[in-house]
C-alpha cells in the first residue's frame, strides 16, 4: 500500500503544471547596472490592452514618481509588463511583475524593443513598499543556485527583503556612486 501510495505521489508531481518561469538570479548590484530606469513611486492606475499586431496582452502601469534614482525626472512613468485580460481572453506569464492601483513600490526598469519600459529580472525588479519596509515580489520564480559569479561586492536580493525604504535607496544609490 505505501509503495502504491509513493508511486501515485510521483506521478501526480510528474503530470502537474509547471508554475514558475526560470530566470537568472541577480544581485541588487545587478539590477542597478542593468536598469535604465530606478523610481520610487505609487501605481496611479493599470490596465491591460492587446499590442499592436493583436497577438499579446500586457498589462499596463502608470507610476507617480516620487523619487526617480536613476534616468530621469519624470513625473510618471508606464510600466508594461506581459499578460492580462483582454475581451475575456486571458494570457499568463508566471513570475512577472504585478501591480494594483494604489501600491507603492521601487522599480528597476528598462527599455524593451517594442518602446515599453518593463521591470528588470521579472519579478525581481519590483519591490513593493509597506509600513515603511521593501518586499520583494518573486512569486512565481524559479532563481537557481547562488547569485553566479560570486562577486564580493554583491547584495543578494533576498537579504533586502524587510529593509527599511530609507535603507533600500541608500543602498541603490550606494551601488550607482560606485
Amino acid at each position: 500500500m505505501k509503495r502504491l501510495l509513493g508511486i501515485a505521489i510521483l506521478l501526480g508531481a510528474a503530470v502537474a503544471p509547471l508554475s514558475a518561469t526560470l530566470v537568472e538570479r541577480l544581485t541588487l548590484e545587478q539590477l542597478a547596472d542593468r536598469s535604465e530606469r530606478i523610481v520610487h513611486g505609487r501605481c496611479l492606475r493599470t490596465w491591460s490592452a492587446w499590442d499592436a499586431d493583436h497577438q499579446a496582452i500586457w498589462t499596463h502601469c502608470e507610476v507617480e514618481v516620487a523619487d526617480p534614482l536613476k534616468g530621469g525626472a519624470a513625473k510618471t512613468v508606464v510600466v508594461s509588463e506581459p499578460g492580462g485580460v483582454v475581451d475575456g481572453v486571458e494570457m499568463t506569464i508566471e513570475g512577472v511583475s504585478r501591480f494594483e492601483r494604489g501600491e507603492e513600490m521601487v522599480l528597476f526598469l528598462y527599455r524593451v524593443p517594442n518602446g515599453l519600459w518593463r521591470t528588470r529580472g521579472l519579478g525581481q525588479g519590483k519591490f513593493r513598499v509597506a509600513g515603511g519596509q521593501v518586499h520583494a515580489t518573486v512569486e512565481g520564480l524559479s532563481l537557481p543556485g547562488p547569485v553566479r559569479p560570486p562577486a564580493a561586492r554583491s547584495t543578494d536580493l533576498r537579504r533586502l527583503d524587510g529593509l527599511s525604504l530609507d535603507r533600500f535607496k541608500a543602498a541603490i544609490r550606494g551601488v550607482l556612486t560606485r
